[in-house]
């Protein structure tokens, strides 16, 4: 308020040393968390690991800030996110025992198309690239709410490929729009 009455607003410089304050405290953030995945691949807690964990991490960190700068992802909540990886990995293992049941009963590869409802571009691309992580599928085209599927299925089951979407997605979907701001 009162650099305001001063008729001037915020001074340009002050306006950066905010800007970068925000960037440093996403860069230490993560830094920590590189290293913090650096000691569980290491599995060792050493300072040593420690040491080499932090400067690995502000390498990377510097490395993609520089030349792999990401645009601001909004419309996320990234709370309701932190449950996704642990129900991907379990749906992973799922589908991993549906695949070998295809398998052994003779499969078949189809190509589909699937739409999702999600709107977020970035919420889009977890879901496709969570589909191609699970086996039996592998995502070949993201294009706005269709997404283009190679998918393997019991050579037996009929070629209406119509409910393959609710297959494919699962759960997934479900779980990432509870991620989506409205």
């Amino acid at each position: 308020m009162f650099i305001d009455s001063l008729g001037g607003g915020i001074p340009k410089a002050v306006e950066a040393l905010v800007r970068l304050g925000g960037i440093m405290k996403t860069r230490m953030l993560t830094i920590l968390m590189l290293t913090i995945v650096w000691i569980l691949l290491r599995e060792d807690f050493s300072i040593f690991t420690v040491v080499t964990g932090i400067v690995l991490g502000f390498g990377c960190a510097y490395m993609f800030g520089k030349y792999l700068p990401a645009p601001k992802v909004s419309g996320i909540s990234v709370f309701r996110l932190l449950s996704y990886p642990f129900y991907l990995i379990w749906q992973v293992y799922l589908s991993g025992f549906v695949v070998i049941g295809i398998i052994l009963t003779q499969a078949k590869t189809d190509i589909v198309q699937i739409t999702t409802s999600l709107k977020n571009d970035v919420l889009r691309a977890i879901l496709a690239h969570s589909i191609t992580l699970t086996p039996g599928s592998i995502s070949l085209d993201l294009k706005d709410e269709v997404i283009t599927l190679l998918w393997l299925r019991k050579k037996s089951a009929p070629d209406d490929t119509g409910d393959a979407g609710d297959f494919l997605k699962g759960q997934l979907e479900k779980k990432l729009k509870k991620a989506e701001k409205s």
